[in-house]
């Protein structure tokens, strides 16, 4: 079995996070202000992620295949989706928190 082949699924989501990269990048050169930054804030928390993975494939890759690397590229992969939506939910609560404290009956104080 080739290195190519081993561990599909994080190969898969490689390619994946490197469209999302490349449409993100080609909808960025057209923004303008606020959209700008939170694209290019967007891109650079994918590109950091895109590295991160690529590196635990790699060194997956280097133990040879095997059902033990399987199951940890399979965990990688899990980790990945799980660190995935906690950042994007940070920056979704960062993004809509005006400060305001809600009062115990949902009015405005």
């Amino acid at each position: 079995m080739e290195n190519s082949e081993l561990h599909r699924g994080l190969e898969l989501r490689l390619e994946a996070l490197a469209q999302r990269i490349a449409k993100l990048r080609q909808r960025m050169r057209t923004a303008k202000g606020t959209k700008r930054l939170d694209e290019l804030g967007e891109i650079e928390e994918l590109d950091r992620r895109f590295d991160a993975l690529a590196k635990r494939l790699q060194a997956l890759n280097r133990e040879g295949p095997g059902f033990r690397q399987d199951v940890k590229a399979e965990l990688e992969k899990l980790a990945d989706d799980l660190s995935g939506t906690v950042e994007d939910f940070v920056m979704w609560v960062d993004s809509n928190y005006r400060g305001e404290r809600p009062s115990i009956r949902g009015r405005k104080p």
